[in-house]
C-alpha cells in the first residue's frame, strides 16, 4: 500500500515492480534495492494468493491479479508524476495489460515476459477439470545460474493446474491488447531462459505500437532475471534506458 505521508522523490518518479506466477516480491528485492539506490520510490507489490498458502493461490482469478496490480499503479500515479512499470513472467505480461489500459504512464519494462500461452495444453486446464482428480503440478527451479541466489529463492514448491488455467485466461487477454501499447517499452530476455520460448521477446516488440522501444538481451542467468547472475547487467540496461530517453519522460 501506498501511505499518505510518502513524499515526492527528487525525480518525482516511481517503480512499481510486480513478480512472476507463484512467486515472491523477494524475486524483485534486488532490483529494488538498485532503483532506489538510484533515488526512484519503488513499490514492490504482492499479488493476491501469493506469499500465503498454495491453496490461496488456487482461489485466486486473473482478475485478482491485475485489479490489484491496477490499484497500486493507481496509489503511484497520485503521489507521483512519472510513474514506471517493471515485471517478470507473469509480472511482465500484467505489465503488458496495465501498459494498454494506462497511455499515461512514463513507461514500462518486461522482463521474460510470456505475451501469449506458451503450452497449448494450457487450454486443456479449462475445459478439463483436470483439477479435481490432480489440484497441482510440481514446480521444479531449472536454468539457475547462481546457485546462491536459488537457495534463498521463494516461491510455491507446486503450480495449482486452476492457477495455471487462469494464467491462461491473462495471456489470451495481453495478446488481444498488445498492439493497444504506446507507452516506451524496454523488453529484457535472458538467452538462457529454459521458460520462455526465444521468439516471445521479438514478438512483443513487433506488435506493440510504441514508438519508443529497446530489446536487450541478458548474457547471463535463467528465467528470474532480476535474481539470477544476469542482475547486474539489467541494472545496467534499466540504468541506461533511463539516462538515454530523459528527453521524453
Amino acid at each position: 500500500m501506498i501511505s499518505s505521508d510518502i513524499k515526492p522523490n527528487a525525480a518525482n518518479t516511481a517503480f512499481l515492480l510486480i513478480h512472476g506466477f507463484t512467486g515472491t516480491h523477494y524475486e524483485m528485492i534486488p532490483l529494488e534495492k538498485f532503483l532506489v539506490s538510484k533515488g526512484y520510490y519503488v513499490n514492490n507489490v504482492t499479488l493476491p494468493g501469493h506469499e500465503t498458502t498454495i491453496e490461496n493461490m488456487a482461489k485466486t482469478k486473473w482478475e485478482e491479479w491485475t485489479i490489484h496490480a491496477q490499484n497500486q499503479l493507481e496509489g503511484l500515479c497520485k503521489k507521483f508524476s512519472k510513474v514506471f512499470i517493471g515485471g517478470l513472467s507473469m509480472g511482465g505480461a500484467i505489465t503488458l495489460y496495465l501498459g494498454a489500459n494506462n497511455p499515461d504512464i512514463a513507461g514500462i519494462i518486461t522482463m521474460a515476459a510470456p505475451y501469449k500461452p506458451v503450452d497449448w495444453r494450457m487450454l486443456l486446464l479449462r475445459i478439463l477439470p483436470i483439477h479435481i482428480f490432480i489440484k497441482y503440478r510440481i514446480n521444479k527451479e531449472i536454468g539457475w545460474e547462481d546457485q546462491d541466489s536459488l537457495k534463498s529463492h521463494k516461491s510455491y514448491g507446486k503450480y495449482p493446474f486452476k492457477s495455471i488455467a487462469e494464467l491462461h485466461k491473462l495471456l489470451v487477454k495481453v495478446k488481444k491488447l498488445i498492439s493497444k501499447i504506446t507507452v516506451p517499452i524496454l523488453v529484457v530476455q535472458s538467452h538462457n531462459d529454459p521458460s520462455i520460448p526465444a521468439q516471445f521477446p521479438s514478438w512483443i516488440y513487433d506488435n506493440v505500437s510504441s514508438s519508443v522501444k529497446e530489446l536487450v538481451w541478458i548474457e547471463k542467468g535463467g528465467h528470474v532475471i532480476p535474481k539470477d547472475a544476469g542482475r547486474f547487467q539489467l541494472f545496467e540496461i534499466i540504468e541506461k534506458w533511463l539516462e538515454n530517453k530523459k528527453e521524453i519522460w
